[in-house]
């Protein structure tokens, strides 16, 4: 799976083309230490508007999509880690009901209530 066929799954299921290149973010399950899980750097002003995420497991053959609305989180900044005006969150694919920010230094964000879908592919 890729981003651009996610995205295009994910616009199917919506029927809209709410989803594009620039609004969108995909990652892969990758390794951090002895966990796995999806890496986001978020922009500090991406946290202003409408941002879609999307988190792919290919163990698991699905991804995840997830929508932040324009300002709802709101103060990212002391929420997450940030580095030069970068968010760093990392979603721990261990436990991929919970969708929470899971490394020092955050607040331990749930992304939970901005699950949109669920796809399978």
């Amino acid at each position: 799976m890729n981003k651009a066929e996610a995205i295009h799954i994910a616009n199917e299921s919506l029927r809209a083309h709410a989803l594009n290149d620039a609004n969108t973010q995909f990652s892969q399950v990758l390794r951090y230490g002895n966990d796995e899980g999806w890496w986001l750097n978020i922009p500090l002003a991406n946290f202003r508007k409408e941002c879609h995420f999307l988190l792919c497991s290919e163990k698991a053959r699905i991804f995840r999509h997830l929508m932040l609305k324009p300002n709802a989180i709101l103060s990212p900044a002391t929420r997450f880690r940030v580095k030069d005006g970068v968010a760093d969150v990392f979603i721990s694919a261990a436990n991929p009901k919970r969708l929470a920010d899971v490394l020092a230094g955050g607040s331990k964000y749930s992304f939970n209530k901005h699950l949109v879908d669920e796809h399978r592919y």
